[in-house]
């Protein structure tokens, strides 16, 4: 049996690596990964420790760490921050809209795969060709359509009749349910189940709801999972379109945006808010990883 660790895993092989050609190769990545890693870190660790300086050390000299900096100071910053910025009620509304948008688009989106894969009623394949083709559409051409249908849901139209969604968390619960991506992601994940599954249920008197709930999604779990965390940091993230529909409610991204025009807020104050919105997702992804970086697989492998 060969071993693991002297399996090939890249363009370079163990034995390239010995060679002046392959040290070079390996080098230049090296330096590219590094130059390219720090961009990406160096401009989110200055804005924590930004937080963390007085307002008059933030417009004196450039300095990239606090001065003068202790635990207990460090304390004393997070809490009168957080009291200061009152963003209690945003991070209660952002959490009810990311779980609102997890719930549909699970939901929603695993319907249409369902459907397109396995209960294939007529009509299918001019139906999955709509489908894919809404991908192709731009997003800037279905913003004005999108803000009047929610204006007078479902008529679209100007004449009155309708509800108006403005100002609730349904356009976004909505646009989640509509994402063409995971449709076409929950069918090829049941595309790879075999129909007997199907077959065996219905035999036992359940009903397509129940082989939906009870088979298809419990076998699915890997898609919902890899779906789950990318729909709830895109939640949490979102800004043009809460800013779009949204007045009275507001979110952690809406909130962030419009401390910029309080001048009461100081400086470090208002970084110390950026990092407040930053933390969700940082844990999202720091537990989820794996899962995070081995999604991209399960859309191209069939089992």
């Amino acid at each position: 049996m060969k071993r693991i660790d002297a399996k090939q895993t890249g363009m370079l092989a163990r034995t390239d690596l010995k060679t002046a050609y392959g040290k070079t190769i390996y080098g230049i990545f090296l330096l590219i990964l590094s130059v390219t890693a720090l961009i990406a870190v160096v401009p989110a660790i200055w804005t924590i420790l930004t937080a963390f300086k007085e307002t008059q050390e933030i417009y004196a000299a450039f300095s990239f760490f606090p001065k003068n900096i202790t635990w207990d100071k460090a304390v004393i910053r997070l809490v009168e921050s957080w009291n200061s910025l009152q963003l209690g009620k945003s991070f209660v509304n952002t959490l009810v809209l990311s779980v609102g948008n997890l719930g549909f688009h699970v939901i929603v989106c695993g319907f249409g795969g369902y459907v397109l894969s396995k209960l294939k009623p007529r009509g299918t394949k001019l139906l999955f060709t709509l489908v894919v083709w809404t991908m192709m559409m731009p997003s800037q051409i279905r913003m004005v359509p999108n803000y009047i249908s929610w204006l007078h849901f479902p008529f679209a139209s100007d004449i009155g009749y309708g509800f108006n969604l403005l100002d609730t968390f349904w356009p976004m619960w909505l646009g989640a349910g509509a994402d063409t991506f995971a449709v076409l992601l929950f069918k090829n994940a049941f595309d790879s189940l075999s129909n007997s599954y199907v077959e065996a249920a219905k035999l036992d008197g359940c009903t397509n709801y129940g082989v939906f709930f009870k088979i298809m999604l419990p076998l699915a779990m890997p898609v919902i999972i890899f779906q789950s965390i990318n729909i709830l940091s895109a939640a949490w993230s979102d800004f043009f379109t809460p800013l779009l529909v949204l007045d009275e409610l507001t979110v952690v991204p809406l909130s962030v945006y419009r401390l910029k025009e309080d001048t009461s807020i100081q400086m470090n104050t208002y970084f110390m808010a950026l990092v407040f919105a930053s933390i969700p997702p940082f844990i999202i992804f720091a537990i989820f990883q794996k899962r995070i970086l081995g999604g991209v697989n399960i859309g191209g492998v069939k089992g």
